[in-house]
């Protein structure tokens, strides 16, 4: 029986392993910063969403009355109700 041939197969299966744990730390690595690069525009988009909005209710009463009622019924957390208290949005 050839011992050679059984070691170098079972070396290559170790190598395999570890270029598998490689990739999949690789994967892992990836995913955190795509998730991070998402949370940050979302970030983003919910601040030019926002400016815009109240850039809206400054220059229109109607729709600031309407915001102010969305907003009475979305703010769920009660530090952001606090805030939406103290700047007259709720």
């Amino acid at each position: 029986m050839d011992t050679t041939k059984g070691t170098s197969s079972k070396e290559r299966i170790q190598a395999l392993r570890e270029r598998e744990r490689q990739i999949r730390a690789a994967i892992a690595i990836e995913t955190v910063k795509r998730k991070r690069r998402e949370f940050k525009e979302f970030e983003r988009l919910k601040s030019v969403i926002g400016g815009a909005l109240l850039a809206c209710a400054a220059q229109n009463n109607d729709f600031q009355l309407m915001l102010k009622g969305v907003l009475k019924t979305a703010a769920v957390v009660e530090s952001e109700k606090k805030l939406l208290r103290a700047k007259g949005w709720l």
